[in-house]
């Protein structure tokens, strides 16, 4: 089992990134999204899906996560998904808002048109806080110990500059009640305890039974018990909280628990064999 989860970790890294794309795909869900990051009401039928992959000058091919443009508006939003703490990604950023621009420049190559502007945003949903820098000045060289501008004083769309959604920021509470189902992919990020993860999800069922994107929900329940448990426990546990066999949350804590023990024992052997190696 162990050496299944190592296997197997990098693909469901991958397969859970792609759910994120997927949902963001849905012009309602980004609507929302973006709307509460940027504090102003974006309606889903003025957003346009648009080019996401770009040549760079050097001849290097780069492909963003999610682009969207408003419409009637020279302004693109940026949204990048993160599992992990990039400390260069206020660099990466700037990047893609310089190619974006570029991009516009060949589609829109009248003097008179106002240059594009790029708001990025990253979404973070892993485990650790996020400590990298959100502005590209903040991790550049200093000719001089000038004073840093901060973050809440930099205008949305600064080259180089991001703003984030960090999952550790929010509550249970606030991500349940959130319209939509990212904030419930979110939350299943969010748990780190196995018991409360599947009390989560007992309660995230009950709030999405009448969602249609529900089953996105549900690959992400499954991919987060396969990381812990691999495929087959996952399976087992998915099908008492959703499947035919669906039943109460006590039995499924049971279950998970006995799992728990069975991993940690296993674990204890593995111990014993490589200490007496």
């Amino acid at each position: 089992e162990s050496e299944e989860f190592n296997k197997n970790k990098s693909k469901i890294d991958k397969e859970h990134d792609k759910i994120i794309k997927r949902v963001f795909q849905s012009k309602k869900e980004a609507a929302r999204f973006i709307s509460k990051v940027i504090g102003r009401k974006i309606k889903a039928r003025d957003l346009i899906v648009s080019q996401n992959s770009f040549v760079t000058s050097e001849l290097r091919y780069r492909e963003a996560d999610i682009v969207y443009k408003i419409r009637n508006k020279n302004v693109v939003i940026l949204i990048e998904h993160q599992t992990r703490v990039d400390y260069r990604m206020a660099y990466r950023i700037l990047n893609y808002q310089i190619e974006i621009m570029r991009a516009n420049e060949v589609e829109n190559p009248r003097k008179e048109d106002k240059e594009c502007l790029v708001i990025p945003i990253v979404l973070y949903t892993g485990k650790e806080k996020w400590t990298a820098k959100n502005y590209i000045k903040e991790i550049q060289e200093r000719l001089y110990e000038e004073k840093i501008i901060k973050r809440g004083e930099i205008e949305l769309g600064t080259l180089g500059y991001y703003a984030l959604v960090d999952v550790n920021n929010y509550t249970k509470e606030e991500l349940l009640k959130e319209e939509g189902i990212l904030s419930k992919i979110m939350l299943i990020e969010k748990e780190r305890n196995t018991k409360d993860l599947v009390r989560t999800m007992f309660e995230i069922k009950e709030k999405i039974q009448n969602d249609k994107n529900k089953e996105v929900v549900y690959t992400t329940m499954e991919l987060a018990l396969n990381k812990k448990f691999g495929t087959k426990v996952a399976r087992k546990i998915m099908e008492k909280i959703i499947g035919k066999e669906s039943g109460d949350m006590l039995a499924v804590e049971e279950m998970v628990l006995k799992e728990n023990k069975m991993l940690r024992d296993e674990g204890r052997k593995i111990g014993i064999s490589e200490g007496k190696r």
